[in-house]
């Protein structure tokens, strides 16, 4: 903010001349220090302006402009206000450009330089209030001496505060702002030490949870999920400069996609197992993070909607196909499935619309594929009923197997993270490998879920796919469109279909495949 500023100095003390113009710079880093107790000019502004006006005076020189620079880092050398104090120089005669210290100017060396010269140019002297700035051959000693001080206190205190924060973060801390759905809180240890950790938001979290869980059903676009959440009532925390309000939809897709959910710290593309509750399991988090890659390459539009949306892929490219609705000259509306690869593939698929009545009776028939009488039902209830008793006595050695394993997986993890902390590997090393070591640990993590599993409650397990499977054709001509999409989604991983009738591939779930293997 820029203040025209008139200081009066007593009558006798000009009387050969006219006294001298000046312009003041102040800066704050913080909106903290520009707030300080509910008022806009918190304590060090009006320090530095009067540390400046006296040294104004002692010039004999009057304020003739000032430029208050809130809430801004002295490493941006593009500060608004500073910007405008160049521009006044450019435009009117000033004698002084006054600063407190010259940090308060620029924290590095080159910007110190740019700016020194740009005042110079403008026939002005920069003086510091604080430091003995001036043009003999001290005051530009000191000068630069200053200057590198400040870069050298900024850079230090920069990797300083990345040190922290890095040794937080591999401990399991959460560096910053916990996301919505959790709080950060100050707590006490017994001996009376304060630190800082990371709660489960009671308020917040079950919406965020159950936002997770509608979504990996495949039912919900994020659009639709944030008009629930709000007609729910869910609101974000209010901060001191921004108050309340509900989701959108683009702060809602950066809530589906941050693996802190699932119990995971990220800090400059490295992800560290964080200290914090969980709100996701690992299998439904894979299960939106596949749906939002897949969407990402077609099915962002919810405005033409089909049951088999999310089953449904191109049997020539693999990619999802999309509902299309295409218009004759004379007004008749007819329906289509169209690969998402005609429009966004590389290279392009050239696969052919298919009729969607065409592909919905093909997917009827393919159900004829799956379903199991009556009789191959019980031997399969049978046989798995013998494997699982069998497997309860060596369930001990498998649960420890597969903990081992875990611990491997981890200790390699650490090690990956020791090798790029120490410059051995690049990012993008990191962050794929990352990807491939967290995808294994999740299938050992539900792996040791199902081991641990009690004999009737794997049982029942095995029975509720039987259930759906038994007679599956017959119930799947009698089902709703809703109970249709249940099925598919409990059934089937896809469904590849092409413009042929034996251009039909069924692949179920691994699991649904493992128990009607018997």
């Amino acid at each position: 903010m820029t203040h025209n500023i008139s200081t009066q100095f007593p009558a006798d003390d000009f009387t050969s001349s006219a006294p001298r113009s000046a312009v003041s710079y102040i800066r704050v880093s913080t909106v903290h220090q520009a707030d300080r107790g509910g008022v806009r000019d918190g304590f060090s502004i009006p320090a530095q302006r009067d540390a400046n006006q006296r040294q104004a005076y002692g010039l004999g020189a009057l304020v003739a402009a000032e430029f208050i620079d809130r809430g801004q880092s002295g490493r941006d050398i593009e500060r608004p206000e500073l910007r405008r104090m160049l521009a006044y120089l450019r435009e009117h005669p000033v004698d002084y450009v006054i600063v407190h210290k010259l940090d308060r100017l620029a924290r590095s060396r080159a910007d110190d330089v740019a700016i020194t010269q740009a005042v110079h140019a403008a026939g002005a002297r920069l003086i510091s209030s604080t430091e003995g700035i001036d043009t003999t051959p001290n005051g530009v000693l000191l000068h630069g001496i200053m200057a590198s001080i400040a870069e050298f206190y900024s850079r230090n205190l920069a990797q300083e505060v990345m040190k922290g924060m890095r040794q937080k973060v591999i401990q399991g801390g959460t560096p910053g702002r916990a996301p919505i759905g959790y709080l950060n809180v100050r707590r006490q240890t017994d001996d009376g030490r304060e630190f800082r950790t990371v709660v489960i938001d009671s308020e917040r979290a079950p919406h965020v949870s159950w936002a997770f869980e509608a979504y990996a059903t495949g039912d919900w676009s994020v659009a639709q999920l944030v008009a629930e959440l709000e007609r729910r009532g869910l609101r974000t925390r209010p901060t001191p400069s921004r108050p309340s309000a509900g989701p959108t939809v683009t702060s809602f897709h950066r809530v589906l996609t941050n693996p802190y959910y699932r119990g995971i710290v990220t800090m400059n593309g490295a992800q560290h197992t964080g200290s914090h509750e969980s709100l996701v399991s690992a299998a439904t988090w894979d299960a939106v993070q596949r749906l939002l890659s897949a969407r990402r390459n077609g099915e962002r539009s919810r405005i033409h909607t089909h049951y088999l949306k999310s089953t449904i892929y191109c049997f020539t490219c693999h990619r999802r196909l999309l509902v299309h609705k295409a218009r004759s000259k004379s007004g008749r509306i007819y329906d289509y499935f169209v690969c998402s690869g005609r429009q966004t593939g590389s290279p392009r698929c050239t696969q052919r619309a298919l009729p969607t009545a065409s592909v919905e009776r093909r997917v009827e028939e393919a159900y004829l594929s799956i379903e199991i009488s009556d009789i191959r039902r019980r031997e399969v209830e049978q046989s798995h009923r013998r494997h699982l008793t069998r497997e309860a006595s060596d369930r001990e050695q498998r649960l420890a197997d597969l903990g081992e394993r875990a611990d491997v997986l981890a200790s390699r993890q650490e090690k990956l993270l020791d090798l790029y902390y120490s410059d051995g590997i690049p990012r993008e090393m990191l962050t794929g490998e990352q990807k491939k070591l967290s995808q294994e640990l999740a299938r050992v993590d539900g792996e040791r879920e199902r081991v641990s599993e009690d004999v009737p409650s794997a049982m029942q397990r095995v029975s509720d796919i039987l259930d759906l499977v038994e007679g599956a054709h017959a119930g799947y001509l009698a089902a709703t469109p809703d109970a249709r999409k249940q099925m598919n989604n409990a059934l089937l991983s896809r469904v590849l279909i092409g413009p042929d009738d034996e251009d039909l591939r069924v692949e179920t779930h691994a699991e649904v495949s493992e128990i009607l293997a018997g």
